[in-house]
């Protein structure tokens, strides 16, 4: 996919009058660490003399990615986008309909670099897509940097917490082999501290010390399933099951599920302490869904799992199965 990416003439531009610079490397609205990591990175990879790439962030930035970046002095990505301006378009951490905004230029996506399954490749004639089931869009996009030899040290520590966000610290049931792969070669040529890691992972708890609406609307997405559209919520936080009150959960996620006009709706709560998930459904619908889903005996509104449960990897297959 790479390398036909840079195979391409430098004057192509799946958009007419375009000047070459309005390009962006983008990701879905609220991206996580993963999928700004990506962004960042792939901007400065393709960015050239001839040709600038910016990486952009659709929405806001959590906490845990600002951690990041602020220690490793990396500069925050803009949110000014105008998309009728954009010329080109790599996306990265995903390629869903659903994850995007209205308007979204479609078409003038180059090139797609993502990790998550079902997603809709139709929607981009121009793009050339490399998508690989494993733990991070980052390892990915840090293959690139090792095979090519670039040695820059920010951005390789960039992408290594990156993986380790999106694995869980290889906790998660997402992660592969590559994945640990790549990590250890990165640390061969950048090594991440540990205390780091750590001050990384308690940054996911400050957002349960938000409102519980906002705090579950941080991470919402929707997605078009066999079900109908159904919204899974999810936080990955440290001792999160003593942080979380059921009932306001299912409060938020009703109200959630009206503005978004959705029957079926669901929180996926990942306590890293324990390595196991609490589950919440936002009603008598979601309940029942919950219990399909995962072949419970009973329908209730909240279910705790003796392992951690991830959204792509236990939700999103069963979704559309």
């Amino acid at each position: 996919m790479f390398v036909q990416l840079m195979l391409r003439p430098k004057d192509y531009c799946p958009r007419r009058g375009c000047n070459m610079n309005n390009n962006y490397v983008l990701s879905y609205i609220n991206p996580d660490t993963d999928g700004i990591a990506c962004a960042i990175s792939m901007a400065k990879l393709l960015s050239s003399k001839n040709e600038n790439w910016t990486p952009a962030v659709f929405g806001s930035i959590g906490k845990e990615t600002l951690f990041v970046l602020n220690s490793l002095e990396i500069s925050i990505p803009t949110t000014d986008i105008l998309l009728d301006e954009v010329d080109k378009i790599v996306l990265v951490d995903t390629h869903h309909k659903t994850q995007l905004p209205i308007g979204f230029p479609y078409d003038r996506v180059v090139s797609i670099i993502d990790h998550h399954p079902n997603g809709d490749e139709d929607l981009f004639p121009n793009a050339d897509i490399l998508n690989r089931k494993i733990g991070a869009a980052a390892s990915l996009v840090a293959e690139m940097y090792i095979k090519r030899k670039i040695v820059d040290i920010p951005i390789l520590k960039l992408l290594g917490f990156a993986i380790l966000s999106n694995t869980l610290n290889f906790c998660a049931p997402s992660w592969t082999e590559f994945d640990k792969n790549i990590f250890r070669k990165i640390c061969d040529i950048a090594p991440i501290d540990a205390e780091q890691i750590d001050r990384m992972f308690e940054q996911r708890s400050l957002i349960l010390k938000k409102d519980i609406y906002v705090a579950l609307g941080a991470d919402f997405k929707v997605f078009d399933t066999k079900f109908g559209r159904v919204g899974v919520s999810q936080i990955e936080a440290y001792n999160l099951e003593n942080m979380i009150d059921v009932s306001q959960c299912v409060d938020a996620l009703q109200r959630l599920a009206d503005e978004n006009e959705l029957d079926l709706c669901l929180f996926n709560g990942v306590d890293i302490r324990y390595k196991r998930s609490l589950v919440i459904a936002a009603n008598s619908q979601s309940q029942e869904l919950l219990s399909s889903l995962f072949r419970l005996d009973e329908c209730s509104e909240s279910h705790i799992f003796n392992r951690i449960l991830l959204r792509k990897t236990d939700f999103v297959p069963q979704l559309n199965m």
